[in-house]
């Protein structure tokens, strides 16, 4: 069994660091595509990724040495279909005449691993069925595909690391692996009852995409953010006055001009360019967003968007960076405690202007930030109208099974 729970804890282990790398590509496809991300729909999806991870680490872990692997003579390819099911009938001592030697048909390490390798793609086909809408055919040749390539990876020695295969690559394996997601196609059928079905998931996340939920802007504001780092690293060698600052290699330099970055990029981008783009940046239109001039859904004037950031990013988000940087100049040699006090001090100061900031937004009419209450401007969905998805939407939801926030003006949906 140890063969076993290994490679699974692997796969646990690493699960964190590959579902961080996907994490915002998918969110920005979910609000590109539907507006919204539904709870139930990432639950299962990253279920399946992590399934994934524990079937392909089941078929490669664990890694021996290479010295090992080397001095290997054992065979590495088995073409002839239904050996394992000879083997395990022989080596078991089964005679149909005899009862005593039915026990050891069943007790049986070779049925362990028959059934072990239809157990592992079983729930393949139960995600084929269910989240992916694939019919019996697709599931049947999906799961041969993916047995395949666990497969030819064996089969290429990982991928050339290893000088020879170090496990037996198989016929036995595509028809067992096969089987199981056939078998988890079939039994997708009475748990499709108990769960909420893909179109259902795509009704509930298109009604929400209809609202323009916080993390949907964070999301964009974050792309934003992700492009003008990269592009600052093509352009700051470009840019004289700042790499004059970052060559002179110090604290106060650097800092400088990290100001004289970010001030630009401010006003470069969000303001000036958001207003060029009438109220679109690269981040909004992947998350399907549009700025608008609140008061006759206009585009927005160019004074309302550098108001908008101005407030954003030179007055709410740097404050506490601000404080502590200052902070930290002015205690420059002085003891770790003080520092450590500081710092705490900066937190507090964090949190307490965020609770303000919130309860501003809540106690305004239109429920805005204070950003958005005073540029008048506020994102709008720009997903296109589905008719036919508008339709069903539209419908009341059963009792109890809408998750959906309550409509503007009806709770404390902050806008911006």
């Amino acid at each position: 069994m140890r063969a076993y729970i290994e490679p699974i804890m692997t796969a646990v282990w690493f699960f964190p660091f590959i579902a961080a790398m996907i994490t915002l590509p998918y969110m920005v496809f979910q609000y590109w595509r539907y507006g919204s991300i539904p709870l139930l729909r990432t639950a299962v999806l990253y279920s399946f990724i992590l399934y994934l991870m524990r079937a392909y680490f089941l078929t490669m872990l664990p890694l021996p040495s290479r010295e090992v692997v080397a001095g290997l003579t054992t065979p590495y390819l088995q073409l002839m279909p239904f050996t394992d099911w000879v083997l395990w009938i022989r080596d078991s001592g089964f005679v149909l005449g005899d009862p005593s030697t039915w026990r050891g048909l069943i007790v049986n390490r070779d049925l362990f691993v028959l059934l072990a390798n239809i157990l592992m793609t079983i729930p393949f086909g139960i995600y084929l069925r269910y989240y992916f809408g694939c019919s019996l055919k697709k599931t049947i040749l999906l799961s041969l595909i993916l047995s395949l390539v666990f497969e030819l990876t064996q089969l290429s020695a990982l991928f050339g690391i290893y000088p020879r295969p170090y496990r037996l690559a198989e016929t036995d394996d595509l028809i067992t692996n096969t089987l199981g997601g056939f078998l988890g196609y079939l039994l997708a059928k009475p748990l499709m009852r108990l769960l909420p079905s893909r179109e259902r998931l795509n009704e509930v996340a298109y009604r929400r995409g209809m609202h323009v939920s916080v993390t949907r802007r964070i999301t964009a504001s974050f792309v934003d953010w992700f492009i003008i780092g990269v592009g600052m690293l093509f352009l700051v060698p470009s840019i004289r006055p700042v790499w004059a600052l970052l060559q002179q290699n110090t604290a106060r330099s650097w800092l400088l001009a990290f100001v004289i970055l970010y001030v630009g990029a401010v006003l470069l981008y969000f303001v000036f360019g958001e207003w060029l783009q009438k109220g679109k940046t690269v981040g909004k239109r992947l998350t399907s967003l549009r700025m608008i001039d609140d008061r006759d859904n206009s585009r927005p004037k160019l004074w309302q968007l550098f108001v908008r950031y101005a407030i954003l990013y030179f007055a709410f988000l740097p404050l506490p960076v601000i404080s502590l940087v200052s902070l930290m100049f002015a205690l420059e040699g002085d003891s770790p405690d003080l520092l450590l006090l500081a710092l705490f001090a900066v937190l507090m100061l964090a949190f307490v202007a965020g609770l303000i900031w919130v309860f501003i937004g809540v106690i305004n009419r239109n429920n805005q930030l204070p950003h958005g209450a005073f540029s008048h401007t506020r994102n709008i969905s720009t997903l296109p109208i589905n008719e036919e998805m508008l339709d069903k939407v539209g419908q009341p939801f059963p009792q109890g099974s809408d998750p959906l926030p309550p409509a503007p003006g009806q709770g404390p949906m902050l806008n911006a």
